[in-house]
């Protein structure tokens, strides 16, 4: 495990692999890759963490496949609302009760 913070690590392994990548497809060593933070909204509180993140993945792959704009894209701070936490959970029920074979 990297000694660093996990921020710290991600940032040298992901620049190593991008120097790595431009080495090895012939590119010039002066390219730099440019480090654009990703937004997300913020949970109020501390029961719905795991929603909020399967909130985010839905919606990175509904929403954001096709990205032009990451920064644009992904900016968002405010909370999720209620409806929005309650679609990830409808989906996941859904999910568990259609392909979850019960033990009896």
């Amino acid at each position: 495990m990297c000694k660093q913070s996990i921020y710290n690590c991600i940032f040298y392994r992901m620049c190593s692999a991008f120097r790595s990548y431009k080495r090895l497809s012939g590119q010039s060593k002066g390219t730099k890759l440019t480090w654009i933070p990703a937004q997300c909204a913020q949970q109020p509180g501390s029961l719905d963490c795991g929603y909020y993140v399967m909130r985010f993945m839905y919606d990175i792959i509904m929403n954001h496949g096709n990205s032009q704009d990451l920064t644009k894209d992904f900016s968002r701070t405010l909370p999720y609302s209620p409806e929005e936490i309650n679609e990830v959970k409808d989906f996941w029920a859904d999910y568990f009760m259609n392909n979850v074979e019960f033990l009896a």
